[in-house]
This record gives structure tokens, C-alpha cells and sequence, in this order.
């Protein structure tokens, strides 16, 4: 039974989702393990990360061979990120993304170069959202 997305994950939870996200494949607990860095945990306890990450909706299986589950996402790595950020921002800048950016921009001990570069790519989708209102 899939229950909707809880936003947050633990980080053995994360841990397991990014070993799933870089494969590109279903992969069975044993292949989960085997692509942890060292040292990797028991098998145990990747087994019940990874039924917590089911029960929570991020992860579908499919039957393998023999009594054999591989497991794969349920929700790609970007779309968890943007529902991150967006839980995020709305929890701590009500919403605001100026007040989201402004944040980061304050506590970031950003140089000129990466400023610029912010303030150019802001620029450039600024520039490209208004060609698609005039061209739709």
C-alpha cells in the first residue's frame, strides 16, 4: 500500500534513495549493500530502510527471481528536492521566494564571481519568462 510522500528523509533513508537514483535500475537490498561506501551496514539493516522508504511511498518493488523484491524510486532525486525547497520556503519564509533567496544570499559568504553569476542566470530566466508570456 503507497502512502503519500512525507517530505522528509532520514539520512540512511537518503542515503539508500541516492544508491537507487545513481543505479537506473531496481536493485535488490543485497546490490543496495554492495553499493554502500565502506563500511557498509548489515544487510538487516538496509532491509528495513529500505520497507520504511516503501511504506512511505518513495520506493516500489517488483517481484525478482525467487523470493527476491527489487526495489526502485518512486520519485525522482529533483522532484524531492523541489518538494524540499518548497517545504522549506514555505515553513521558515512564508512562501516568499525573495525571502528565501535573500537568506542564503546573506548568510553565504558568496564571492563577486558567484554573485555576478546569480545575478546573470536570474537575468537570463527573467528575460526568458517574459519571451514565453509575449510568445506562448
Amino acid at each position: 500500500m503507497k502512502k503519500e510522500n512525507t517530505l522528509t528523509l532520514t539520512r540512511a533513508e537518503l542515503q539508500v534513495m541516492e544508491i537507487l537514483w545513481k543505479s537506473g535500475k531496481a536493485l535488490d537490498v543485497h546490490e543496495v549493500v554492495e553499493n554502500y561506501p565502506d563500511p557498509q551496514p548489515a544487510y538487516t539493516t538496509i532491509s528495513t530502510v529500505v520497507r520504511l522508504l516503501a511504506m512511505k511511498g518513495f520506493v516500489g518493488h517488483k517481484k525478482g527471481n525467487g523470493k527476491q523484491h527489487l526495489y526502485f524510486p518512486q520519485i525522482s532525486k529533483a522532484e524531492y528536492i523541489s518538494q524540499s525547497v518548497s517545504d522549506v520556503k514555505a515553513k521558515f519564509f512564508g512562501g516568499s521566494v525573495s525571502s528565501f533567496v535573500s537568506f542564503f544570499l546573506q548568510e553565504e559568504q558568496l564571492s563577486k564571481e558567484e554573485l555576478e553569476e546569480i545575478a546573470n542566470l536570474a537575468l537570463s530566466l527573467s528575460t526568458s519568462s517574459s519571451l514565453k508570456l509575449m510568445n506562448p
